[in-house]
């Protein structure tokens, strides 16, 4: 017996070796890894476009994070230092478009212990109250990540806690898409969140993916007496699922992929708010958040048009190195061209890096934009643009 495993354990080891030094053969067939991407660079070294009328505003995008926070505790970049950050609590910033002027916005009603780390927002407007808007927004506690709920009364300067969502489901959410003061749909942009035990699987996630399995979009509803989620995506239809937007009166879902470099169009099911997949719009880059231009129901989309420079700045120290540039896009989804995409805005950098959020007011004809990991946020004139 002895010489047995005399002979089996060098060949073992041997094997262990083997599969560490390169794993992808077998992670490739058994491990459902993403095999069939496409390159995304068809927007790389485009030049300037509508960047030379641009102001910024220190801080943040709508809902405003501390870089320094953002480099230790952030979990959708895989920081877990719940410690070491001076705060845990961020803030929430409103710009007025007609006095070009920002105010941040007083909490209430959110216990002051309660940590604020924000990321994706939505706003529901109720139909039989055209004064009040609610915010959902993304917040990554220390706890646990889950979807808030405020209410803001329009004109003033407050906004008003009315509660919290959580749900196993809502694990690593990115994106929220609000369908009722009660009901969303979010998008997870990882399967592992991070922390202890769960940090050396979020990290084999990174490392090794990207997957099919790893990402999904989830319906919430709290109609009845208890929250209930439950995935509505197709499967492994989305390795890297990001920006979420509601359009046609919520009958239809878009759903950004980092990954694959898309924005995909699902019809909503009215009643089990299952997704089907009615349009897949490739990009040709790395994309982020959306949000619909009024008017005309074209589509912005925040692009990366370098993901390797954007990988860059976002790892390590260098998420404070503002001097660390990477190219930064905004596509318009031209509706009336079936929603072929055009370029609305091209920057080297110089202005923002790591652009995840933006909006267009066809009346001022401005384009405002943020970055999650950015000091603050830009106002650009785009009066030359046929909107």
């Amino acid at each position: 017996m002895s010489s047995i495993w005399t002979k089996l354990i060098p060949v073992a080891v041997l094997g262990l070796a083997s599969l560490y030094n390169n794993p992808y053969p077998l992670l490739n067939r058994f491990g459902g890894r993403v095999l069939d991407l496409q390159p995304n660079n068809d927007h790389l070294g485009h030049g300037a476009l509508n960047n030379d009328k641009c102001w910024t505003f220190p801080v943040g995008k709508a809902s405003c994070g501390y870089p320094e926070t953002r480099n230790v505790f952030y979990p959708p970049l895989a920081r877990h230092d719940t410690v070491s950050a001076k705060t845990y609590r961020e803030y929430f910033l409103k710009y007025d478009i007609k006095s070009n002027s920002t105010v941040p916005l007083v909490i209430e009603g959110l216990d002051a212990s309660h940590d604020l780390i924000l990321h994706g927002i939505d706003l529901f407007i109720p139909k039989d109250d055209k004064s009040r808007i609610y915010m959902f927004a993304v917040n990554h506690a220390r706890t646990g990540s889950e979807i808030l709920l405020f209410s803001h009364k329009i004109g003033s300067d407050v906004l008003t806690f009315v509660r919290s969502f959580k749900h196993s489901s809502i694990k690593t959410p990115n994106a929220v898409a609000a369908t009722s003061l009660d009901s969303f749909f979010i998008t997870n942009d990882h399967y592992f969140w991070g922390g202890f035990l769960g940090g050396v699987l979020r990290k084999f996630e990174n490392k090794f993916g990207p997957w099919k399995w790893a990402s999904d979009v989830v319906h919430c509803s709290a109609a009845g007496s208890r929250l209930d989620c439950k995935t509505v995506s197709p499967t492994h239809s989305h390795p890297s699922a990001n920006g979420a937007l509601l359009i046609d009166d919520g009958k239809v879902l878009l759903v950004n992929d980092v990954v694959k470099g898309t924005t995909t169009f699902y019809d909503v099911d009215p009643v089990s708010k299952e997704l089907t997949v009615k349009q897949e719009v490739r990009l040709g880059a790395a994309a982020d958040n959306l949000s619909e231009i009024p008017g005309s129901g074209d589509i912005a989309v925040c692009v990366f048009p370098d993901v390797m420079r954007l990988i860059g700045r976002l790892t390590g120290d260098n998420l404070l190195k503002t001097d660390f540039k990477g190219e930064a896009a905004v596509l318009r989804l031209v509706k009336k061209n079936n929603y072929q995409p055009e370029v609305l805005y091209w920057d080297d950098g110089s202005l923002i890096t790591v652009l995840t959020g933006a909006a267009v007011d066809p009346v001022t004809r401005r384009l405002i934009a943020g970055g999650v990991a950015e000091r603050h946020f830009i106002v650009c004139d785009i009066s030359g643009v046929n909107l």
